[in-house]
């Protein structure tokens, strides 16, 4: 009876771990994949520098919302993890290469 009560408590952590890690995710790694995606639809958008500024911070939103999105959809956490760091890994780059 008291390994089926620890299994529970080590089940009920294991969730709580994988629901902090993706709030996380979704927070943190969220917004750096907007702040890059940002970044790089500022520069590659073909308008006056305001305009296109304005329009990339617009689009960032929605950027951001499809990452929170992605992020508990995904079947592990750590692909969430994975996923958002190696995108804007790939919009820096991108950012890099073309300015």
């Amino acid at each position: 009876m008291v390994s089926i009560n620890s299994n529970f408590k080590h089940l009920i952590s294991l969730q709580l771990f994988n629901i902090t890690s993706r709030a996380l995710a979704a927070i943190f790694g969220g917004y750096l994949v907007a702040a890059t995606a940002c970044g790089l639809f500022a520069i590659i958008i073909p308008l006056i520098a305001v305009q296109s500024a304005l329009t990339a911070m617009m689009l960032s939103f929605a950027v951001y919302a499809a990452a929170i999105i992605w992020v508990f959809s995904v079947k592990h956490h750590l692909l969430a993890w994975r996923d958002l760091l190696g995108l804007s890994s790939l919009f820096y780059l991108i950012i890099l290469l073309v300015s």
